[in-house]
């Protein structure tokens, strides 16, 4: 019979498979700043849709972008009209 131990990294093991490496959850005010810091006019945020793990396509006042959030924390910006 297993170890408590053995089920232990067992159980982690499985669930570091299971779920994506990270994905985070980004609120419009960030989404419209990283998009303003890659020199794109954005005031607020009209909608945003998950298109991925860590990239969401967001529409602002101004046109609509594919936001991209990296390992160490930095925002990508690609204007898609």
């Amino acid at each position: 019979m297993p170890g408590q131990e053995q089920i232990s990294l067992t159980l982690t093991m499985t669930l570091a498979l299971v779920q994506p490496a990270f994905a985070a959850e980004v609120n419009d005010g960030e989404l419209a700043a990283a998009i303003r810091s890659a020199d794109y006019p954005c005031e607020h945020v009209l909608e945003q849709q998950t298109s991925g793990d860590n990239a969401w396509t967001v529409q602002c006042n101004s046109g609509t972008y594919l936001v991209t959030l990296d390992a160490n924390g930095q925002f990508s910006v690609v204007k898609t009209d």
